[in-house]
């Protein structure tokens, strides 16, 4: 783990990578280096051909995150110069983790407040333990979201529910999560680990080309407008594929497929 920025990468044998974020004495905010350091993580992870997903969770028992690190705000955010750099950087991250070609699990617990709602909002499935607590609450600052977090939380949660969080601030909990959309599902604390554990070797278990192909068109069809004829191929790529042929002689022989990545 880095200790400037209070982040660390663990990979297993299954493929599957763990980002954990530990700053137990801010509840685990986000800092300007973190932000920094997250884009670098995601670009290296991405690049690495024999991963099959990844984890983001909260480290030392103080959940998820509680946002930006307040403490910083004099110093890196305080002024609109100030301010929109840290933002470009804070969207480069965010940005790094959509277009990861592996797909991107977050793992919460606890609180998950501000720009650590924005981060998990940025992967591709949440999930809760059900003492999970949630807001977005700039409107107690004084401060506002970039358009590149409003996008991002706007794709997943539509105008309503987008307006309802930023316009009241309200904390609420992990079935008003469920109910709008935000995390899949969520569990009691005690059973949240053996869930995230499950719900990763599930996802490392597929064909990477497919889950690949597949978090790639979604962003690709959230971004709107016409799909181009190469696009439009890039759908049935997977078919040519050596995890095609392995996928359905397993299914016709009754084993379980073993996918390479070709």
């Amino acid at each position: 783990m880095s200790q400037e920025t209070g982040l660390a990468v663990d990979i297993n044998d299954g493929g599957i990578a763990t980002i954990t974020i530990s700053q137990p004495e801010r509840k685990n905010a986000l800092t300007k280096p973190m932000w920094g350091e997250l884009a670098r993580i995601a670009d290296d992870l991405g690049g690495d051909s024999n991963l099959r997903c990844i984890v983001i969770r909260g480290g030392s028992g103080a959940g998820f995150g509680a946002g930006a690190d307040i403490h910083e705000f004099v110093r890196e955010r305080d002024g609109f110069e100030k301010a929109r750099d840290y933002g470009m950087l804070h969207a480069e991250a965010l940005q790094a983790l959509r277009v990861c070609q592996h797909p991107v699990i977050a793992a919460i617990d606890g609180p998950c407040i501000g720009a650590s709602f924005v981060l998990a909002a940025a992967c591709d499935l949440r999930i809760a333990a059900d003492n999970a607590k949630f807001a977005v609450p700039p409107m107690k600052l004084g401060a506002t979201l970039g358009y590149p977090e409003l996008q991002i939380m706007l794709d997943l949660l539509g105008e309503a529910a987008l307006f309802e969080i930023l316009l009241e601030g309200q904390v609420f909990d992990a079935e008003r999560a469920r109910e709008i959309g935000f995390v899949a599902r969520h569990v009691a604390i005690e059973a949240f680990d053996a869930e995230i554990a499950s719900t990763a070797a599930r996802i490392a278990s597929g064909a990477p080309i497919t889950q690949r192909l597949h978090k790639k068109m979604i962003n690709r069809l959230k971004e709107g407008g016409a799909i181009g004829a190469k696009e439009f191929d890039e759908g049935y790529r997977a078919f040519d594929s050596a995890d095609f042929k392995e996928g359905y002689t397993a299914f016709l022989e009754k084993r379980k497929a073993v996918f390479e990545g070709r």
